[in-house]
């Protein structure tokens, strides 16, 4: 294999005959802490081969496809579920097709520069503040992700989830309140832009995102992040058989506009590829409310505080 190194992340090419099961994971985590991301181009997998290899490195996800709408629209910049208490340490991605469209790449940035290029003001205001989530789910969904259990014990697994509060409501709703960092810290040990409020402000009905003492973000702060990443952009893949990892403490990605037709992309999450322990979902109570806060499910009937609900 050959290995490339970029300013942003690192690519390793193979030589002739080599598979993925060849590298050692121990190199991949190295350069991924080191650069970001890690590309990997000439290895040609399987779907099946792509999962054995993703799960030497922890607790995956099954291997989903990549959403791509009709209208082709873009996703904004975002860690992958930074808006809920199940962050994934990475996201891995496997091109089996790159459509009829071409390679459309998946576009990143560096959540470690991002911060460091922000004024002192917004640094510090950033260090210190955090994003708040809040969301409501209708009775007939939240009963349907927990399998009928009895409401006390749905309450004493919301109780457990770090960051994480929780009301039932007289009419049957539960509320849930989510609070995240805007900086976080890399494997590396560095600190990081690396959360979904970029993705979050175009879709308020969705995440019902504010700051944590429940105030709009910034408008002024949501500008100048969204200006410098798109101004500082790494565009990852794709052609059919690449894989790329992304480290998602330090990372930031984005679904490019596309336009064209039966791309297959696949994503998995790695939980725990740097050794961030996630809440437990080993039960099926566990598991189904860990699939009602993803949305899984279902979507939330309303979001934002209590009483002003969007």
């Amino acid at each position: 294999m050959k290995i490339h190194s970029k300013k942003i992340g690192s690519e390793i090419v193979a030589n002739p005959g080599e598979r993925l099961a060849d590298i050692d994971p121990a190199l991949v985590v190295s350069l991924l802490k080191r650069d970001g991301y890690v590309y990997f181009t000439g290895y040609q997998p399987t779907l099946e081969e792509f999962e054995a290899f993703t799960r030497r490195f922890g607790t995956c996800a099954g291997a989903r496809h990549v959403h791509y709408p009709e209208g082709g629209e873009a996703l904004g910049f975002h860690a992958e579920d930074s808006y809920n208490p199940y962050r994934p340490d990475a996201i891995w991605f496997l091109c089996l097709y790159e459509g009829s469209d071409g390679g459309a790449p998946t576009g990143a940035v560096d959540g470690v520069r991002l911060l460091n290029e922000l004024s002192p003001h917004w640094q510090e205001f950033c260090r210190t503040n955090t994003l708040r989530f809040e969301r409501h789910w209708a009775e007939e969904t939240w009963r349907s992700a927990t399998g009928g259990a009895a409401t006390e014990e749905i309450e004493k697994v919301l109780a457990s989830l770090p960051g994480f509060s929780h009301r039932f409501l007289p009419d049957g709703t539960l509320y849930t309140c989510y609070e995240a960092p805007i900086v976080v810290r890399t494997p590396g040990g560095e600190e990081s832009f690396s959360n979904t409020m970029l993705q979050a402000m175009t879709e308020q009905t969705f995440y019902g995102m504010s700051l944590g003492d429940g105030s709009p973000v910034p408008r002024e702060l949501l500008e100048t992040v969204e200006r410098w990443a798109f101004e500082n952009e790494v565009e990852i893949g794709w052609s059919a058989g690449d894989v790329a990892v992304i480290d998602n403490y330090r990372m930031m990605h984005r679904r490019a506009e596309y336009h064209g037709k039966d791309r297959d992309l696949r994503a998995r999450h790695c939980e725990n590829l740097f050794g961030t322990q996630l809440p437990d979902d080993s039960t099926p109570l566990a598991a189904g409310i860990k699939s009602l806060i993803q949305s899984d499910v279902g979507l939330p009937v309303a979001t934002g505080p209590l009483g002003a609900t969007v």
